[in-house]
């Protein structure tokens, strides 16, 4: 167990750095000053993300193990961990990120509560949403990246503003149209173990889908942008984005996404939100946090 232990660990890694950096944006958008806690918050939620990704893949174990790309994704199509070794790192990892939230008082629990309650539901039978044309989506456009930028919003207290209504449109449009890129780069095997919307409804009209969301994501962008809602300072996460998004019209409906550009411009971005943080510490990090 403890050889392919690093690979669980580092599983899915472009995802939950992405985690990473949209939790960390709030702080660097209102100038609010990184303390202990307020650290400790986007520390707890990207690792809550972790576990989210985690439990997902121990539910899609038996399906990804009839497909070789997919069972070698997938950390638990690969190596038997027991229910009782499941259980038990499920309620170290879940209760450590309750202490965290538990600083925040009610609002904290609820966060815990509503987050909790959206990874079983999405992932653990019987109602695996996942597996519910609609409410895949639905899911995805709520929780992946929105939800994570809304709860340190929620949780620091900080003042809602234009930029933050944009930013959240930005991470719903973002969501979406990842998630019908994956499931475009898995109909094959999807549409004979489980239900999703693309098995459904078919390729053709994902991918219509697909590139209609991604032009209203770089339009969205764009335009608020030039209308400097968008400060200059973040331009460059919308110029390491773009290669991926511009992909998605280049290759052919049925064709996968490239996975080392998205995790490339997932490792450039974490790198230019710790240089952005890092030469701003003097100037940004002036205000109190919690």
């Amino acid at each position: 167990m403890l050889r392919p232990m690093p690979r669980l660990f580092l599983n899915h890694a472009d995802a939950w750095g992405l985690t990473l950096v949209i939790c960390a944006l709030p702080l660097l958008i209102h100038q609010v000053r990184l303390t202990p806690l307020s650290l400790a918050l986007i520390v707890t939620v990207t690792v809550c993300y972790w576990l989210g990704f985690a439990v997902n893949d121990y539910f899609d174990a038996p399906f990804d193990a009839q497909h070789h790309d997919k069972r070698r994704r997938n950390f638990f199509a690969r190596q038997t961990v027991g229910k009782g070794w499941l259980r038990l790192g499920l309620l170290a990892a879940f209760g450590s990120a309750v202490i965290v939230l538990a600083q925040f008082g009610l609002k904290g629990a609820l966060v815990a509560l509503f987050g909790g309650l959206a990874l079983w539901l999405y992932s653990a039978p019987p109602a695996r949403l996942k597996t519910r044309p609609g409410w895949d989506l639905l899911m995805h456009v709520l929780f992946v990246q929105t939800f994570p930028y809304a709860v340190v919003m929620y949780l620091l207290v900080l003042p809602w503003q234009a930029i933050d209504t944009v930013l959240l449109t930005t991470f719903g449009l973002a969501s979406l149209t990842a998630q019908l890129e994956q499931q475009i780069r898995d109909y094959e095997v999807d549409s004979r173990t489980e239900r999703n919307f693309t098995t459904v409804v078919g390729i053709r009209w994902s991918s219509r889908l697909l590139r209609f969301g991604t032009i209203l994501l770089i339009a969205n962008v764009t335009l608020h942008t030039l209308a400097a809602v968008i400060p200059l300072a973040l331009a460059p996460f919308g110029i390491i984005a773009l290669p991926i998004l511009l992909h998605r019209f280049l290759r052919s409906s049925s064709a996968p996404r490239s996975e080392w550009l998205v995790r490339l411009s997932v490792a450039a971005a974490l790198l230019y939100a710790v240089i952005a943080a890092y030469s701003t510490l003097p100037t940004v990090f002036v205000n109190t946090a919690r």
